[in-house]
């Protein structure tokens, strides 16, 4: 459990609805992919920490996803100029905010996009992350003889946690649609010809939802040689990046992002919420 951690989780879930792993080095395409073709959805994926995704049929089609009647229909950049206009559309969905300090803001669909398909696996490259890390470094507490993870860590991430929850779920998604031909262009640069992202999006949503609520505290150890910390608890050090993310959150805010996620993932399934 390193001693920095990142928002992108929860943001890249957000920006899972707006545009929220290997050594990556990216490659520009000249031309987008041609957008899914609906079929009828299927049932979902179980969430469970994979090594890598599985050609399957679409489940969620990308034209079954709901967006606003007054959703922009201007051309898309290419995916190696997209990067002022997907953060704009964005911070939009956020209200207007600025998220320079949240995110990397250089080939951000491609650095979404793999930060996303990373959460349900075990370990993550930090250089193409999406997120920019928390300042400060992990708290900790010692008390009789041990480590724990100290209980006021959680409030490095309020600040995220507040960003994602404000949000405008159903501006977000359709702007998600507007510039999914170049998130799928981005999963397949990623090595991923025979899958939809958005079937991987909503997969990996629901891994998220599947995150333990482990009762606290949660004990520490240091690993060998490295400066940084470590779940005790060897099923709690072998969850995915996602899970650990959310563990790390506390359990209030991890329900309060968990509420914004099955809220995303109704929109991304393709289900049109009540008026």
């Amino acid at each position: 459990m390193s001693q920095r951690f990142h928002y992108g989780p929860w943001l890249a879930a957000a920006f899972v609805a707006a545009t929220g792993l290997v050594a990556w080095k990216y490659y520009p395409r000249d031309a987008a992919p041609a957008p899914a073709t609906a079929t009828a959805p299927a049932a979902a994926v179980a969430p469970v920490l994979d090594p890598a995704p599985t050609a399957v049929p679409d489940a969620y089609p990308i034209d079954a996803v709901p967006v606003l009647p007054d959703a922009p229909a201007t051309p898309l950049p290419p995916l190696d100029q997209s990067d002022a206009e997907a953060m704009a559309a964005l911070a939009a969905a956020a209200g207007g905010a600025d998220l320079g300090p949240f995110l990397r803001l250089q080939f951000l669909l491609p650095r979404l996009v793999a930060t996303i398909d990373a959460l349900p696996r075990s370990t993550v490259t930090q250089n193409v992350y999406a997120a920019r890390p928390v300042a400060g470094t992990l708290g900790v507490a010692t008390r009789d003889g041990g480590t724990w993870l100290d209980p006021a860590n959680e409030a490095r991430y309020r600040a995220a946690v507040a960003l994602f929850e404000a949000v405008d779920s159903r501006q977000l998604v359709s702007a998600y649609v507007r510039f999914y031909p170049l998130l799928q262009q981005a999963y397949r640069d990623l090595g991923v010809p025979d899958r939809q992202f958005n079937d991987r999006l909503v997969e990996v949503i629901d891994h998220l939802l599947a995150a333990p609520t482990p009762p606290g505290p949660l004990a520490l150890v240091p690993v060998p040689d490295k400066p940084r910390w470590a779940f005790a608890d060897p099923t709690l050090e072998a969850a995915s990046v996602g899970h650990k993310a959310m563990i790390r959150l506390g359990p209030e805010q991890a329900a309060r992002v968990k509420a914004k996620l099955r809220e995303l993932r109704t929109l991304l399934a393709g289900q049109r919420p009540a008026a």
